[in-house]
């Protein structure tokens, strides 16, 4: 196995306290490393969380997977993914204290390690490499944020000619012949060249972008339509009867 325990020993169990019990952080316990060439190669840990050391909230607290709820239904944010969640938050707050172009280099390798952990705690594909693209843009955000733009800029345009070319493909318009709609949608691959090491990068984002963004927004529609529902139930059956004279609605991170 390729993550290990405090103990150097093929990891059985993660050690986590939920504080507070009502949030959505946790406290490691124990340290947990990940060793991606076993059994001589280097290991790269996670230690323990401490409170009276770690002044940083970052390195105090993990949220495991970063998955915003509405998500939940695709990627959960536990699982098989704990364990590489774990150790890329830590190496994500390490890298926060690097100056930029240090902290690019550091967290290419920190986010490919990642997709390689997910891979190897046997965490489905698609799901493992739409991890890896997040963190990696969420690097970029961080560490390049004028860069990021460009290249969420070329990622949505990417997602608009492929779905475009589909369209075309598929149906065709105006009289335009088939090749040039193959020629629009081969074209972020082509792109993506430019971006070096990032290439790969380039390439998942639009492509992945452009068959997942349907289910995205069936799901958006799904649970929007369910957050609706409960809000009407709380107005109406909830609060009156939790409280007699409720006042105004306030949401309470606005309190």
């Amino acid at each position: 196995m390729p993550y290990l325990d405090d103990d150097e020993q093929p990891l059985q169990r993660i050690d986590l306290a939920q504080i507070p019990p009502t949030g959505r952080l946790f406290r490691l316990e124990r340290r947990i490393g990940f060793q991606e060439h076993a059994p001589d190669g280097p290991v790269v840990w996670a230690p323990a969380h401490d409170d009276a050391r770690d002044t940083d909230d970052a390195r105090r607290r993990t949220d495991l997977a970063s998955v915003p709820g509405v998500l939940w239904s695709f990627i959960g944010s536990y699982g098989r993914q704990s364990a590489p969640a774990i150790v890329h938050d830590h190496r994500v707050s390490l890298a926060l204290r690097l100056p930029s172009e240090e902290a690019l280099t550091q967290r290419f390798e920190d986010d490919r390690q990642f997709r390689v952990g997910l891979r190897q705690q046997r965490v489905p594909l698609l799901r493992a490499w739409l991890m890896w693209a997040v963190v990696s843009v969420e690097r970029y955000l961080r560490h390049a944020p004028r860069l990021a733009s460009v290249l969420i800029g070329q990622s949505v345009l990417g997602v608009l000619a492929i779905a475009t070319a589909t369209i075309g493909l598929v149906t065709p318009l105006l009289g335009v012949q088939s090749p040039a709609w193959l020629a629009l949608g081969i074209a972020p691959a082509v792109l993506a060249v430019f971006w070096r090491e990032e290439r790969r990068l380039l390439v998942w984002l639009p492509y992945a972008g452009a068959l997942l963004a349907p289910l995205l927004l069936v799901q958006l529609v799904a649970v929007g339509a369910f957050r609706l529902l409960e809000l009407l139930v709380r107005e109406t059956i909830d609060r009156p009867f939790l409280d007699d004279s409720p006042g105004p609605v306030v949401s309470p991170t606005l309190r």
